[in-house]
């Protein structure tokens, strides 16, 4: 037994088997050692065996699709806002420098969705913010569909970015707590994949559907006329509102019922999800053995605990390092990519580039995210693991950021827009994995929320800052190097993450 006091190296990296390694780093007690590093009681280890011994199967393809819906809506209701913006402007006669509150509406209900639903899932648990964010989206996503005006327009799309911005912190704990942590990454990652889709799927929808349903250019545009937009909206709702009842059946997740001392209802889970999988004798064995007290083993805080204390973010000054570093990363790249993404027509009108259709090439640059989201589900899981796959891609995308201001032919312009979606999104999808893992159960619904709602900020402040500089002769210059600076700060940020989280139990 070592004695208290006596230095140590706090273990901050595990490999695949779940045994750390040391990480070098400053010496620490072991007392602080416990503090900033959240060491695994026996419940989440026993819950983590568990759940290793279900396996995946049926029971999780079903929750990845489910949940995948979520992170789907994520990205197209983002994708809504660029596609119908000529559509609404020729119809409502909005003028330039109006047409972008459509996006800041949505992002800042985002932001105020991703904090207060991370945090009510941490406080009354998964299931309820679960269904209902869907179901605000949804809702206010068929109502604006129908907006006679282009003010009410944007009061429904901040009120559909509430239900909206839930989607990744909730969706992502829920997930997590269900799955085995040696698959756990490779999983999380793949249900990043859905986050692509999302855009793909709503370009694909635009495409299809708002040229030939549009009022055409000069002409006068009535309801009537220009119906292309509010079917997409319209229809990307209903989905959403399909999904919101097949999610209904989805019990509350193991490691939040054992949170809050419900054991009784841990089990009866826990034996559907292996009946559900074909779980072998050893499984079920193992789950009786869980009921067991001894096997338990928490204090009575632990069992009487709702909601972990929004101070359990900084506790020890890893994890303090760690959250202040992730708030970083999640502002600055999502700064950089939606002041890229959004802004990309007026940066390819610079660059003397015109487009004969725009839709098409939404399309393809949407395309191109997937087999990103795809790549980072393979990186995650080899050496690399979730804090070098994130390096990596972030500063391949900021090189790319930088060598698009500095091409000039139109093929290599394509080729340098086509690399940043791809390694950005493995970078999303690698930061996405990394952020549920990192925290405790009492606060990961908290930790990932106010992480979401620093990046929906960030949303809402790129197209208002870029607007500015748009307006300045060198503006289009000061939109790339701003962008291209954050991403750098990113990736060094990255590098500093003390914490490391590949095949690490979730306490």
């Amino acid at each position: 037994m070592m004695e208290r006091g006596k230095q140590l190296t706090p273990v901050l990296d595990y490999d695949e088997s779940g045994e750390s390694s040391e990480a070098k780093s400053l010496d620490i007690d072991t007392a602080n050692e416990r503090d900033s590093t959240p060491l695994m009681k026996s419940p989440a280890i026993n819950l983590d065996k568990i759940l290793s011994k279900i396996g995946v199967g049926r029971f999780h393809w079903k929750l990845m699709a489910i949940c995948g819906a979520g992170w789907t809506a994520d990205n197209g209701w983002t994708q809504t806002v660029v596609l119908i913006l000529p559509s609404v402007q020729r119809e409502f006669g909005v003028k330039d420098w109006q047409i972008g509150f459509i996006g800041t509406a949505l992002f800042s209900g985002m932001a105020v969705g991703s904090h207060f639903w991370g945090r009510w899932s941490d406080t009354t648990g998964r299931k309820f913010a679960f269904n209902s964010t869907l179901l605000l989206a949804g809702a206010f996503g068929l109502s604006a569909a129908a907006s006679p005006n282009f003010a009410l327009l944007i009061v429904l799309y901040f009120f559909l970015g509430t239900g909206v911005g839930g989607n990744l912190p909730v969706d992502g704990a829920m997930f997590v707590e269900f799955t085995p942590r040696l698959e756990r990454g490779r999983l999380m990652v793949l249900l990043s994949v859905f986050w692509s889709l999302g855009g793909f799927l709503v370009a694909l929808m635009a495409w299809a559907i708002i040229p030939s349903n549009s009022c055409s250019e000069g002409s006068d545009c009535t309801w009537h006329d220009n119906m292309g937009w509010r079917y997409v909206v319209g229809g990307f709702g209903v989905m959403n509102l399909v999904v919101v009842f097949l999610r209904a059946g989805l019990p509350e997740t193991p490691a939040y019922l054992m949170k809050t001392g419900n054991t009784q209802r841990a089990l009866e889970v826990l034996n559907a999800m292996a009946r559900e999988n074909g779980a072998n004798d050893e499984a079920f064995s193992l789950i009786s053995e869980l009921g067991d007290g001894n096997s338990l083993n928490m204090d009575d805080d632990s069992k009487n605990e709702t909601g972990g204390s929004f101070r359990e973010l900084f506790r020890g000054r890893h994890m303090f390092l760690t959250t202040i570093l992730l708030w970083s990363i999640w502002f600055c790249s999502t700064y950089a990519y939606t002041g890229f993404n959004m802004f990309l027509t007026k940066l390819l009108e610079a660059k003397h580039i015109e487009s004969s259709n725009v839709y098409r090439d939404a399309l393809i640059y949407s395309a191109a995210g997937v087999p990103g989201s795809l790549l980072g589900s393979r990186l995650v899981e080899t050496f690399l693991g979730r804090k070098w796959t994130m390096v990596g891609s972030t500063g391949i995308t900021a090189c790319c950021m930088l060598l698009f201001y500095l091409v000039h032919n139109e093929l290599e312009v394509v080729i340098m827009s086509c690399l940043i979606n791809v390694s950005s999104c493995v970078m999303f999808a690698a930061y996405y994995t990394y952020t549920p893992e990192v925290y405790r159960t009492a606060v990961r619904g908290t930790g990932v929320g106010v992480a979401s709602g620093l990046s929906r900020v960030s949303g809402v402040v790129a197209p208002l800052a870029s607007s500015g500089l748009l307006s300045l002769e060198s503006g289009v210059t000061l939109i790339m190097l701003l962008n291209f600076s954050l991403m750098a700060a990113t990736t060094v940020c990255m590098i500093t993450l003390p914490i490391r989280t590949k095949g690490r139990a979730l306490e």
